[in-house]
């Protein structure tokens, strides 16, 4: 995968969804390069997380139900940008979900980003800062994801080599 393009994919959609900072796009974009490195779209092992950003549909579910749906100008917005019917995205079971994460650049993205959105605290600007910021909110104190390693797939990068 190139690092540039999917930077700017990233870039992209998160300006069409109204989620775009300069440091929303940098944590999103390091956030599927420690999930996945770009390599993979459903996690090894159990399979329960899907797309780069190894996002599961459980929390998929839980972004629409607790966020989306109570945000129907949003809802849309964020169902149009990923070709997916307002109704249907809101209706869609966790299973429906763990399809469009794989087949589905866009809802990787936008889930990945609606999850930090929802964060009561702002992204750090500093790369230290968001490695701590991604393994509180994203990877959580249970996860099996460090900062260390964060930090060392973040230097792996090649959008800005």
């Amino acid at each position: 995968m190139n690092h540039k393009q999917i930077r700017d994919l990233i870039k992209d959609t998160l300006q069409k969804i109204g989620m775009w900072s300069q440091e929303s796009e940098e944590l999103v974009f390091l956030t599927g390069m420690v999930e996945s490195g770009y390599d993979y779209i459903y996690q090894i092992g159990s399979g329960i997380a899907r797309s780069f950003w190894q996002v599961e549909s459980a929390t998929a579910k839980d972004c629409i139900d607790n966020y989306l749906k109570f945000r129907k100008d949003k809802l849309e917005i964020v169902a149009n940008a990923m070709n997916v019917e307002p109704e249907k995205l809101l209706n869609m079971t966790e299973d429906e979900l763990k399809n469009l994460l794989w087949g589905n650049i866009f809802a990787g993205i936008i889930f990945c980003r609606i999850k930090y959105w929802r964060v009561p605290k702002k992204i750090p600007f500093d790369l230290e800062g968001m490695a701590g910021y991604w393994k509180a909110y994203y990877n959580t104190e249970g996860g099996a994801g460090t900062v260390s390693h964060f930090l060392e797939k973040a230097d792996s990068r090649k959008d800005k080599k």
